[in-house]
């Protein structure tokens, strides 16, 4: 975590010098919104090259100018407090565990159901379902299956919550998902971060039941070996790794 935050320094600081000496040799620059801009584009590209996480980006876009408003618009108290905890609410993985949110494109649910059709399942978990992007069309698909989202993000587990209030099939659970009993699912879900796969899959190697098929989108379960390897043709390019105890 402290290399993670080292490198968004890094890229924000680099970004802030070249941009400074851009705005003494060309005139254009003087505009803040123009130097905002330069600045902001620079934090991102440079964090692309390091290879940060994608949750990075709307973080290095929206750093100087969001520190540009708070000290140019006499803004009361209350405003900063609330900004605070309305990204604690929706950011808590990431506070707590540095586990962000992610939301999962469509394609991505569609994959998963016809993993589920394929399994015959009867019981479904998702381990950190965000808003319900895969959990909430798993079970109005599945009427007759067993569905779980596991969510610890306050804000983004109630969205979850609401959107299934009215399926009998659902559950949203907002608890660590280390705490769930992984024993008695047949499919489980899990779009987390490279930091967490470790332990992750350390726990469903060691708890999960024998043919039972995790599907890890996105990043890959260390010392383990697929069974297959899904490539979607979504936005992001989506990669699915399943895998199965033998």
């Amino acid at each position: 975590m402290f290399m993670t935050l080292l490198r968004a320094l890094f890229c924000q600081t680099v970004a802030f010098f070249l941009t400074f000496l851009a705005a003494k040799n060309l005139p254009i620059f003087h505009y803040p919104v123009v130097f905002l801009l330069m600045q902001s584009g620079l934090a991102t590209t440079f964090s692309r090259l390091l290879r940060q996480p994608t949750w990075w980006i709307p973080i290095h876009l929206l750093f100087l100018p969001s520190v540009f408003v708070f000290f140019t618009f006499a803004l009361p108290a209350w405003f900063y407090l609330l900004t605070v905890m309305v990204l604690t609410l929706i950011f808590w993985g990431t506070v707590r565990g540095d586990v962000p949110l992610f939301l999962s494109s469509s394609d991505v649910a569609e994959t998963v159901i016809r993993l589920i059709k394929k399994e015959y399942a009867k019981s479904f978990a998702d381990l950190g379902a965000g808003v319900g992007s895969v959990a909430i069309p798993v079970a109005h698909y599945f009427p007759e299956i067993h569905v779980e989202a596991w969510e610890r993000a306050p804000f983004p587990w109630l969205i979850c919550k609401l959107r299934g209030r009215f399926l009998t099939n659902y559950v949203a659970t907002r608890r660590n998902f280390f705490n769930a009993n992984v024993k008695k699912y047949d499919v489980i879900f899990a779009f987390l971060s490279p930091l967490a796969m470790p332990e992750v899959s350390e726990k469903l190697k060691r708890e999960m039941r024998s043919g039972t098929l995790f599907i890890s989108s996105s990043f890959p379960a260390p010392n383990w070996q697929p069974e297959n390897i899904l490539t979607l043709n979504d936005r992001r390019k989506t990669v699915l790794f399943c895998y199965r105890l033998p």
